[in-house]
């Protein structure tokens, strides 16, 4: 039996004709998405919404565009552009089969739920690199089972006008996770140093310590980033 080939791990990237460039002659300006945190567990949540829990660690996505023409800084302005979306889906472990429906006698349902479209947050990573990223805090599975998420960069025409133009830029796959029930769910993990560090800047990613050795959950450092929580804004400027 053939074994199935494993979906490639990074971005289909879509080429794009630019004009801004000082000779104005067109040039190739590509867009590139990279999984800095990959999905790992999740528990099930089932059809209700009372007792949803999230995907464990968050998805955290970086954008970087291949332009050797251009300057590092006017890769950062473009960076800063507000007209970047990533959209989540779920998908099976191969790649080939869209997820998102459940079975007949719950079609009105999606297996994922929460919010599935990212916008951009331009900040600092845990090492002190500038970056554009695109974090995923609340999505959940409804049942249990390994599956992949796919990601899609949209790129909306700047400034934003009636009837203005969409489009795909790259796509990319997950690693697979897991899916558990409630009695197998194995807890959640500490956040990483991304997600601390992009927290501290103001990103809306909660931050938690982990389950303690009888399964319980800790959430003393922080679980909702709600209004209570201490906010330290990085500057995100647009066009």
């Amino acid at each position: 039996m053939t074994k199935p080939q494993t979906p490639r791990q990074h971005s289909k990237s879509v080429t794009v004709r630019s004009l801004l460039n000082n000779d104005m002659t067109p040039k190739e300006l590509r867009y590139d998405l990279c999984v800095r945190q990959q999905p790992a567990n999740a528990r099930s949540c089932g059809l209700g919404d009372r007792d949803r829990r999230v995907i464990d660690p968050p998805p955290i996505l970086q954008l970087k565009i291949d332009a050797p023409w251009l300057s590092r800084q006017e890769i950062s302005r473009r960076l800063r552009t507000p007209s970047y979306v990533v959209h989540c889906s779920i998908w099976s472990p191969d790649g080939e089969e869209d997820m998102s429906g459940m079975p007949d006698d719950y079609t009105r349902q999606k297996r994922l739920m929460g919010n599935l479209v990212a916008s951009p947050f331009v900040g600092f990573d845990e090492r002190g690199d500038e970056g554009c990223f695109f974090c995923f805090p609340d999505i959940s599975c409804r049942t249990p089972g390994r599956y992949r998420l796919k990601f899609v960069l949209v790129v909306l025409e700047w400034p934003l006008r009636t009837n203005a133009k969409s489009m795909i830029k790259a796509e990319l796959l997950s690693d697979v996770f897991q899916t558990y029930s409630a009695k197998e769910f194995p807890g959640m993990l500490e956040s990483s140093a991304l997600a601390k560090a992009l927290k501290h800047q103001g990103c809306n990613i909660p931050t938690k310590k982990g389950n303690d050795k009888t399964g319980r959950r800790d959430d003393s450092e922080d679980n909702s980033g709600g209004e209570d929580a201490p906010r330290k804004r990085a500057r995100n400027d647009s066009l």
